[in-house]
């Protein structure tokens, strides 16, 4: 997938991801997710991307078994 990178830093450890805009939409993609929210005219597309994934992160150290 085709987008701009982004890496935000969560506990030490460095994650990425890809975030992509589509018409009102910003998606984010890692490894082992997805999230899209609506874009707010206020927020920066970085900025929005940068919450999204770290909302990603933390959903994903919060299942059972996970390695991140």
């Amino acid at each position: 997938m085709s987008g701009h990178a982004i890496h935000i830093k969560v506990d030490g450890r460095t994650y990425s991801g890809t975030y992509q805009v589509d018409r009102k939409l910003l998606t984010v993609t890692t490894t082992y997710g997805r999230k899209s929210a609506e874009i707010n005219p206020r927020v920066a597309h970085e900025t929005l991307a940068h919450q999204l994934l770290q909302d990603l992160v933390r959903q994903e150290k919060s299942r059972k078994g996970s390695t991140l």
